[in-house]
């Protein structure tokens, strides 16, 4: 519906208009009506209407009075004149300030009709061709947004060309005011958190924290912004005299806007200043670097690659011997166990402050041992989570922003896949194998242990007994033996002992010889060894 306004000193005149046409089924609403031009202007803000039929001759202010004023307010409102034959040459002076069209009086309704017809296909024509112009406008400045991030991202990848003088041209073109002789990266990411994951609010939350980050940057530096492949916020800072000295602070005063006003948190890193523009690919990289110490110290930060600590212990953190370990829990299904197993291991983790590389890669290696137990049951990733393709194991684990958000993952990992695997068992063939393993952690000691006299003390057939244990363990009970003497002998070492014939003979082994080969084939190392790294 299109509003009209109604503007004539005679109030019986008005009275009639209102009533003299279908008005809605001609896609009209008498949206108000005025009886001079004075209180005609006071309602045009308030009103906003499409469409005035105007008097011309009004006390107060009169028809061509009121039209110039209303016209220097708007300029998309339609004015129709109501002019008598005495007044004719008022109407002319109105078409000439741009009236549409001037119906005399006596009204003739259906000449009213016709003009009101024509000037809402002219109100129709020109809002569909300013839909078309905002359209243009809009993919003309989305396009030359799209390019200024290609522009971007080839130099923070390194393939950008050279600063020739063609090419500021184009930078200027693009908006990219980037002329100091200093430059430096800087690269913001929001902190992941499961309540706030969603891509639409994520979007929305990116956009605020460029537009903070920009004007918050403006006075103190040049600065051109892009979003990388993995929607990092990255901004190309420059300084004429190479003096970066507000940055961490500028940097700082944006952590705490996000962190009081976003309803999230964001992590910072700076790269380190070059005064060649050829080099922001290696700042951009840096400051990728420093972010990355989110992962062990946590998000909600700001990490300058210049401040940076020499990185920890560099050695393998998930041993041979600890993969035996979480791999025996799993298969004794005991999840208290496993996941208190889990807490200490992450505790001595963190104590030894290792690498974001070594914490990574113990993360993958304990992943391959969880799908090396559930191989052993004969289960996949899918059948533990049901409906969810087993993603690129490697690559979600590099994902992961946090230790401690690799931790909970983890944790749930193993706890679940072993949740699966125990409760599929038959309860009468699990009871039969607990009782298998009680008796052996009970005579692993007795060299002469034979599987027979294991049979009979859970009243079982030797054959069905190997079949049944292999069956729901996927090892034999030979293997499931030697790795509990092997575990026994090495928390014995662990504990001080340095004969191996001593250690052997305790765990089951008459011959230390075959104890070794034993040993290192569990272990990765011989005992002598073993023992030597433990002084």
């Amino acid at each position: 519906m299109y509003k009209v306004l109604i503007v004539d000193d005679e109030y019986y005149f008005r009275q009639a208009l209102k009533i003299s046409l279908p008005w809605s089924e001609l896609g009209f609403q008498i949206a108000g009506e005025a009886k001079n031009g004075a209180e005609a202007l006071e309602q045009m803000t308030e009103l906003e209407p499409d469409v005035v039929l105007v008097d011309m001759n009004m006390p107060i202010m009169d028809g061509l009075e009121f039209i110039h004023k209303a016209k220097e307010r708007d300029q998309t409102t339609k004015f129709l004149v109501l002019s008598g034959h005495s007044e004719f040459g008022y109407a002319r002076q109105a078409v000439r300030l741009g009236v549409v069209n001037y119906v005399l009086k006596p009204i003739n309704e259906e000449e009213l009709q016709s003009s009101l017809l024509d000037i809402k296909e002219l109100i129709r024509t020109e809002r569909l061709g300013k839909l078309e112009l905002d359209d243009l406008r809009k993919q003309a400045s989305e396009g030359l947004s799209a390019m200024k991030e290609r522009v971007l991202h080839s130099w923070l990848q390194g393939t950008g060309s050279s600063r020739a003088h063609s090419e500021q041209d184009r930078f200027n073109d693009l908006g990219i005011e980037l002329e100091g002789l200093h430059y430096r990266a800087v690269v913001a990411d929001l902190d992941s958190s499961d309540e706030r994951n969603l891509e639409e609010g994520m979007r929305i939350r990116r956009a605020r924290l460029q537009d903070i980050a920009q004007n918050e940057m403006q006075g103190a530096f040049q600065c051109a912004g892009c979003h990388d492949h993995d929607a990092r916020l990255v901004l190309i800072i420059g300084s004429s005299d190479g003096s970066f000295n507000r940055l961490e602070t500028i940097c700082e005063r944006i952590r705490l806007y996000v962190q009081d006003n976003l309803d999230c948190t964001v992590t910072i890193g700076l790269g380190n200043s070059y005064d060649k523009f050829e080099s922001v690919s290696v700042s951009y990289k840096e400051a990728l670097i420093a972010l990355k110490h989110r992962f062990v110290r946590g998000g909600n930060k700001v990490f300058a690659h210049s401040l940076i600590a020499e990185p920890g212990i560099k050695a393998g953190l998930f041993s041979v011997e600890k993969r035996s370990g979480l791999l025996m829990h799993m298969r004794s299904g005991q999840p208290s166990e496993t996941a208190e197993w889990l807490a200490v291991f992450f505790h001595d983790t963190r104590v030894k402050h290792a690498t974001m590389e070594m914490l990574l890669l113990a993360g993958i290696e304990i992943v391959s041992t969880c799908l090396e137990f559930l191989s052993e049951a004969s289960q996949t990733f899918e059948d533990v989570f049901l409906n969810t393709t087993q993603p690129d194991m490697i690559q979600h684990v590099q994902r992961m922003k946090t230790f401690n958000e690799l931790e909970d993952w983890i944790r749930v990992l193993i706890l679940k896949a072993m949740d699966h695997v125990h409760s599929r068992k038959p309860n009468r063939a699990f009871k039969v194998i607990e009782e298998v393993k009680t008796y052996i952690s009970r005579h692993y000691g007795n060299e002469e242990l034979r599987i027979e006299d294991i049979a009979k003390s859970v009243h079982m057939n030797y054959n069905h007994l190997c079949f049944v244990f292999k069956k729901e363990t996927t090892f034999t009970i030979n293997d499931y033996l030697t790795e509990i003497r092997i575990t026994k002998a090495k928390e014995l070492f662990d504990q001080g002992e340095k004969v191996i014939q001593n250690v052997a003979n305790r765990v089951g082994y008459a011959d230390a010889n075959y104890f070794s080969k034993c040993f290192k084939k569990y272990m990765g190392i011989t005992p002598s060894k073993y023992v030597n790294q433990s002084r």
